[in-house]
């Protein structure tokens, strides 16, 4: 089967390990050291609201963690209750909701789908909420925002009509320590040449050994392609690719070599994941959010550890970080949606997303939250490696989103073409650049 970008496909997988997944906590052995501490509380003055929220993680350990916001939110809130619905925020529900009138007041969506809720109407602009007197001054959005998460949230150039939820670091190592000492690997990974020797070496044990199980993530390429001195965008604006470079060429023929030389197996979706579990795959390259499904696959059969994202040549470690926002829906009542801005307002807060980073291993989305969070990452050492230095982050072009997504789709085809030597790697680079471009500028529809 012609491997995938997992990226885009993450939503309908998730669900096939939620049996995995919703096991993590026995299997790991793992408490927060810190989430106590982190509550905070707000007013709302009124009676008692209803609101009901799309939860935009249906299954596993992110959906309980989910389920637990909520419960503290409505016990520190009593003016509000909010109901939950473990269902996803894509375009097709929403619509779908729209148009029968049983729309939910907030929902997580994630950028693609923002843009074009926005558009439609379907959103509640922000922007009033902000720079009302329960809103965020500009001293409080520096402090617990980045500036790259803050501006990932532009879907639209003059309006806000979303805010930070999540960061989910897209670069990550996960190793299984146990298989590579066997190889007699003594020392994790830290850059991409020591990725590549490990994978070989781990390969060498023999022919059910596998160094790196990787569905293809164009996310994790573009990543590659900076940590090797190269460009994804050609202008500040992004709007056009430069993909036609140096870093990439390098890049994407490791990536090949390895696939040649079969340190490398391609999976499709969560495939990975699964591989993982026989103890017989040495690396995964991951994002910092499936440490709790990767953990649940091992299931405590070998010694798992995390690695920080690799560098190349540049000296940097690239990351490329994303997830799903929180947004107002454009239904209900007045009070309705003056309680959903309480309750995004709370979620979005550094003490709750400290709290949801602790279990979940998404990355802190300001400041104020890491600072919150360096006991934790000192005392958990595999949740702290996937921090990595924020200067380095690479966000989606948010108001690009909708072509963007659909670029990448359509990229994918030289891609897997390059990635199994159906296809010289200069020639599939080159091919990804126009294609994409065309997708960008609209030539090319989604």
């Amino acid at each position: 089967m012609r491997a995938i970008n997992k990226v885009m496909t993450k939503g309908k997988a998730l669900a096939l390990l939620t049996a995995l997944a919703t096991s993590v906590t026995a299997v790991a052995g793992f408490a927060p050291a810190t989430a106590a501490a982190h509550t905070i509380t707000a007013r709302y003055d009124g009676p008692v609201t209803d609101i009901t929220f799309w939860n935009g993680h249906p299954s596993g350990a992110l959906k309980l963690q989910m389920h637990e916001e909520v419960a503290e939110f409505n016990n520190t809130h009593p003016n509000i209750h909010v109901s939950y619905i473990d269902k996803y925020s894509d375009v097709q529900s929403i619509i779908a909701a729209m148009l029968g009138n049983d729309a939910p007041n907030v929902i997580m969506p994630h950028l693609d789908g923002a843009q074009q809720f926005a558009a439609r109407g379907y959103l509640v602009n922000l922007q009033p909420y902000i720079d009302g007197s329960d809103g965020l001054s500009a001293a409080q959005i520096h402090a617990d925002y980045y500036p790259s998460i803050w501006n990932a949230m532009k879907v639209t150039p003059s309006e806000q009509y979303i805010i930070p939820y999540e960061a989910n670091g897209q670069m990550v190592i996960f190793d299984n320590a146990t298989l590579l000492k066997k190889a007699g690997i003594t020392a994790q990974p830290r850059t991409w040449a020591q990725v590549v020797a490990d994978a070989k070496k781990v390969t060498a044990l023999g022919p059910n050994y596998h160094g790196i199980a990787w569905t293809p993530s164009l996310t994790q390429f573009f990543v590659m392609t900076q940590d090797f001195g190269g460009k994804m965008w050609a202008n500040a604006s992004r709007t056009q690719f430069a993909l036609n470079n140096p870093g990439a060429l390098t890049a994407l023929t490791m990536l090949r070599t390895m696939v040649a030389d079969k340190s490398m197996e391609l999976t499709s979706n969560y495939g990975y994941q699964l591989d993982f579990g026989t103890g017989n795959v040495g690396l995964l390259i991951e994002s910092s959010a499936g440490w709790t499904y990767d953990r649940a696959s091992a299931g405590g059969k070998f010694d798992m550890v995390a690695t920080p994202a690799p560098a190349g040549p540049s000296g940097h470690a690239f990351n490329y970080v994303n997830g799903d926002a929180l947004s107002i829906m454009n239904t209900g009542t007045t009070a309705q949606q003056q309680a959903s801005w309480t309750f995004i307002k709370w979620l979005s807060s550094p003490a709750i997303n400290a709290q949801w980073n602790e279990r979940t291993n998404y990355l802190p989305t300001g400041p104020t939250t890491l600072a919150m969070m360096r006991r934790f990452y000192k005392e958990n050492k595999d949740y702290g490696a996937a921090m990595t230095n924020p200067g380095d982050w690479m966000t989606d072009p948010a108001a690009n989103a909708t072509q963007f997504y659909a670029a990448e789709t359509g990229m994918n085809d030289d891609f897997d073409k390059a990635l199994l030597g159906q296809e010289p790697v200069a020639r599939a680079l080159a091919n990804m650049n126009t294609v994409g471009n065309e997708y960008l500028d609209g030539q090319l529809k989604g």
